[in-house]
């Protein structure tokens, strides 16, 4: 082999080593493992009381550096037996995972099935929610509903399972009782969806959904609670929070808390932590009320609910609630084991008025709180009246009718007071119509005077002219003429009676207290004649 020959191979050889060095670098670059996810999670504390809040906080990492877009699932856990406490999928950033379904809706219903969307502290409730499968092939899922109240303390936890056909929907609802301690106000219901138990290793197969409703001291019905926008997800890349709201009846004993952050179909990783609730003694209770209506007037009957309050130490109860009612009268002393914490007071003067009360526990505690109440002088009856017929004359039967008069805000009308301003006195009753005959030609000034329960007054007039022209009881329209409109008036009220809705005094031509054929008769004897 000459020497230009073996400097080509020579050659050739180290280029041929150079490519296969650089292919097996790419080669170990590509096999090299994707960064890994971590997860913390810690706790303020590690022991806790009722109503304290337990605030989760962690990081999360990617490769060391802090994570972005992605969810993280938070499940704590009762003591052994009473299961889960709460469930969330928080996201940080904009996560963009593959979700396998969706939380179509999520509803409320009272026990006959009909929807609200408010529900009074101490009742029950059926809640409902609904799964889209989004996918084309079959899956099953663990779907859990969390249920809050107004200050985020959860109150009821359910979680189901259930298989979902292809791009089908399937639902569950289940009975609960909403705590009478339960915060009023504008509270949530959390909806989520996993392959499981997040703690028995499920992944979230749906970002959470959110429904908002309300809680109330005095009513339960469909009032249109408005649904805000979804919450945002949280900004600070590397790091999560969830304030775990510890109830004011809590369970005793050690929680767990399982913590899954998923940035990838294959990206996770999980965390652990627990605290404890402790057995309290010596804290007061808290005192709290409401009352109904909102805007009450004088001599109106207003209720007292203090069921909010709460006696705080653990197993403790309110055994005594005294109201002062600021506007004089006795204090208002209910005491029992537990006390009942509803009251009701008139107050009859217009003022405005500081009510007190004062609430006792069983270690013989207190706590005292105070709301101002406007009583005003609300919306007095409103006088109303009609007559008919509207031309009136001489000896003529005319009919007033005072059914259109109003109570106003409160109370009943209880009597009708009538001034036919024609020298023949005032008539009081306690029903809304009359009849009267005018003897005279001449305007005359009706007034009607109308008294509510309350003793409250109103009064209207209007002006009647008397015509002088006598007519015949046959035309009974008094326009002139008898004719098949009087035959009418007699048929519509035929067979009736004084005091059935259809009677007509008109009618009873012959005044023998029923509407019947001699009516007719009397009516189409005439037919067609002047009067």
């Amino acid at each position: 082999m000459n020497q230009k020959k073996l400097h080509a191979l020579i050659m050739l050889f180290s280029i041929l080593t150079v490519v296969l060095v650089g292919l097996a670098d790419t080669s170990r670059s590509v096999m090299q493992p994707a960064a890994a996810l971590s997860v913390t999670a810690q706790l303020t504390n590690t022991n806790f009381r009722l109503r304290q809040n337990a605030n989760l906080t962690g990081t999360i990492t990617l490769g060391g550096l802090p994570a972005n877009n992605l969810v993280v699932v938070v499940e704590v856990n009762q003591p052994h037996p009473y299961g889960a406490y709460s469930y969330r999928t928080l996201q940080v950033g904009n996560a963009s995972l593959l979700w396998y379904a969706n939380v179509s809706s999520i509803y409320l219903q009272d026990l006959n099935e009909n929807p609200i969307d408010t529900i009074k502290a101490g009742s029950q409730m059926l809640v409902g929610m609904n799964v889209y499968n989004t996918q084309g092939s079959t899956i099953t899922i663990y779907a859990t509903t969390t249920i809050f109240d107004q200050s985020m303390v959860p109150i009821a936890t359910n979680a189901w399972t259930s298989t979902v056909g292809a791009e089908m929907t399937v639902g569950s609802k289940f009975q609960m009782q909403v705590p009478s301690w339960a915060s009023s106000g504008r509270a949530l219901i959390v909806g989520t969806v996993y392959s499981n138990d997040p703690a028995s290793g499920g992944v979230p197969y749906s970002p959470e959904n959110d429904f908002y409703y309300c809680i109330s001291r005095t009513q339960t019905g469909l009032f249109g609670i408005a649904q805000p926008s979804p919450a945002s997800p949280q900004t600070t890349p590397g790091a999560y929070n969830d304030p775990i709201k510890i109830s004011p009846t809590p369970t005793l004993g050690n929680y767990s808390v399982y913590v899954l952050a998923q940035s990838s179909p294959v990206t996770m990783a999980s965390a652990t932590t627990s605290f404890t609730v402790q057995s309290t003694t010596g804290i007061p209770p808290q005192a709290s009320f409401a009352y109904y209506p909102p805007n009450p007037v004088a001599n109106q009957t207003v209720s007292f609910d203090a069921s909010s309050s709460t006696p705080e130490g653990y197993n403790d109860m309110l055994t005594r609630y005294d109201w002062n009612f600021g506007d004089g009268t006795p204090d208002y002393v209910q005491t029992g084991t537990p006390a009942s914490p509803t009251a009701s007071h008139t107050f009859t003067q217009v003022a405005n008025y500081t009510v007190t009360l004062n609430v006792t526990n069983n270690e013989g505690l207190w706590c005292t709180t105070s709301k101002p109440i406007n009583v005003g002088v609300g919306v007095g009856p409103t006088a109303n009246f009609t007559w008919t017929p509207q031309q009136v004359v001489i000896n003529g039967t005319v009919n007033f009718d005072a059914s259109q008069s109003t109570p106003g805000s409160i109370g009943t009308l209880t009597n009708y007071s009538w001034n036919f301003a024609d020298g023949t006195g005032i008539f009081n009753l306690t029903t809304p119509q009359i009849s009267h005959v005018f003897t005279q030609t001449g305007n005359y000034t009706v007034t009607l005077t109308v008294t509510d329960s309350l003793s409250r007054t109103n009064s209207t007039s209007a002006l009647v002219q008397v015509q002088n022209n006598t007519i015949k009881i046959y035309d009974l329209n008094h326009d002139g003429k008898i004719n098949i409109i009087d035959i009418s008036i007699v048929a519509k009220a035929f067979g009736t009676k004084p005091g059935d809705p259809l009677w007509n005094p008109v009618a009873d031509v012959n005044g023998d207290g029923i509407v019947n054929i001699k009516d007719i008769s009397l009516v189409a004897r005439y037919f067609g004649q002047d009067p």
